[in-house]
């Protein structure tokens, strides 16, 4: 074991819990890089680590045979990947793939399954973030099926910039249109759109927010109530640049 000290932007799901049961907690973890496209679990497969991301962002994908995968949410440092460990399912539900480069804890199954017996408020707030995630999910399911696919890219690049924190974020139309679950010319058409528009700009893969209240006005209302779901469990998610000193993994 050797001291760690990363500046980092924290983990919402760290700061609510006590001093002591953070460190218990950080005790266990390392801070590793998150790779854009990197699979991190695969469904009906046991996970080989959790993470509490600190940067960056992480999509569950759902898969059905003859059809293209779909996106189900993200999660970024907002919440964890693995978080059905906390009713003691080590199952991954679904494939978890990197979208956002970035930086997050990791900790073994095992080290999390001690974790949960010496720290309740660590499974109380694990706890309350599935049933947030499990509301999100049944929300992402609605707006695939009942959404036009403009509103829906809208409310994807929203919740993306959140979690990325910064106005430029790196993907091609192809990730995109998996994501969605649409054909990659209906992700060109609507994102040449909201260029002309003025509210995005594309280059090379790199998208940048150009005018983020426009693309509220034209999201559908999926994205606030993700917003109002997650607040009025968890609270406001915490976005400040901090420091953060823990004990890591050599």
């Amino acid at each position: 074991m050797s001291a760690q000290t990363a500046s980092v932007i924290t983990n919402h799901l760290l700061q609510l819990l006590s001093p002591d049961e953070r460190h218990i907690l950080l005790q266990h973890c390392k801070v590793v890089t998150l790779q854009f496209a990197d699979v991190l679990c695969e469904p009906n497969q046991p996970y080989r680590y959790l993470y509490f991301p600190l940067s960056g962002f992480i999509s569950l994908v759902t898969r059905l045979e003859g059809h293209k995968p779909l996106e189900m949410g993200l999660i970024g440092n907002e919440g964890m990947l693995g978080v059905t460990l906390a009713l003691g399912v080590s199952t991954a539900p679904m494939q978890a793939v990197v979208q956002g480069k970035g930086t997050a804890w990791r900790i073994s199954i095992a080290d999390l399954k001690q974790c949960l017996l010496h720290c309740p408020q660590l499974q109380r707030v694990l706890q309350q973030y599935l049933f947030v995630q499990l509301t999100q999910l049944a929300q992402s399911a609605a707006c695939a099926h009942f959404h036009e696919l403009s509103p829906r890219l809208a409310r994807w690049l929203l919740m993306s910039d959140d979690r990325a924190h910064s106005d430029q974020f790196y993907l091609t139309h192809q990730f995109l249109a998996g994501m969605l679950g649409v054909r990659r010319s209906g992700i060109t058409v609507a994102a040449g759109i909201m260029q002309q528009q003025k509210l995005i700009c594309y280059s090379r893969g790199v998208v940048s927010i150009l005018d983020r209240k426009a693309l509220q006005a034209i999201t559908c209302e999926c994205y606030q109530a993700g917003l109002d779901d997650y607040r009025n469990i968890l609270g406001e998610p915490q976005a400040d640049t901090q420091i953060i000193s823990a004990q890591g993994q050599s």
